[in-house]
């Protein structure tokens, strides 16, 4: 008797455990979250573990975990997200921009080596707002990865999304603020097409 006991609750036991993971997973795939708590030493000193978690509890999602894709176009070829929409804000009502469309981003990764890579960008208005040869830091496993780096107002900006090859599928753009006021502000934009497609540089 005791042992027919101990194996139903065994089993409700493994069943709970298996709903609480798949919840958890659908959550951080549409809330935002870390996904894979595990960042090598190259990246947390871009961004602490402390900055992750508050970016992630600002509703961005953040794939940790040291193996992640090489996300890599041919020679002449740029990720375009198109036009982007600001979906979460740590603001609340003070966020006059939530729910509206934004310029867009042009994206150059390269020389990746282990953790570290390199980026260029500019806004699809006018290159107006532009940088070449960042330094930044990649996460991930499989497909899925985040990069990070600081941008010209020294703010951290974590790219995330699956690189599919060509294009990158459920692209995010988060900023947290770590000068400009309110620090520790965060913001969530998300491609209004849900990709960021490859094209010719131009």
């Amino acid at each position: 008797m005791k042992r027919t006991i101990y194996a139903l609750c065994t089993v409700v036991c493994a069943l709970f455990v298996m709903t609480s993971c798949s919840k958890s997973d659908d959550d951080k795939g549409s809330n935002g979250g870390i996904v894979n708590n595990n960042f090598s030493s190259e990246v947390t000193n871009v961004a602490s573990k402390e900055t992750i978690q508050k970016m992630a509890a600002g509703k961005a999602t953040i794939y940790g975990g040291t193996t992640p894709p090489e996300v890599k176009l041919p020679s002449g070829f740029l990720f375009h997200t198109g036009e982007i929409v600001l979906s979460h804000t740590t603001l609340g009502s003070e966020e006059p921009l939530i729910g509206k469309v934004h310029d867009g981003f042009f994206y150059r990764f390269y020389n990746q080596n282990g953790s570290k890579l390199k980026v260029d960008y500019f806004n699809q208005s006018g290159r107006t707002y532009a940088a070449n040869g960042v330094d930044a830091v990649i996460s991930g496993e499989g497909n899925k990865f985040t990069i990070f780096f600081l941008n010209k107002e020294r703010n951290l900006v974590a790219l995330s999304g699956e690189f599919t090859g060509d294009a990158i599928k459920d692209f995010q753009q988060s900023v947290i603020n770590k000068v400009g006021e309110p620090i520790g502000a965060v913001r969530v934009f998300k491609s209004k097409s849900g990709y960021a497609e490859s094209t010719r540089e131009f």
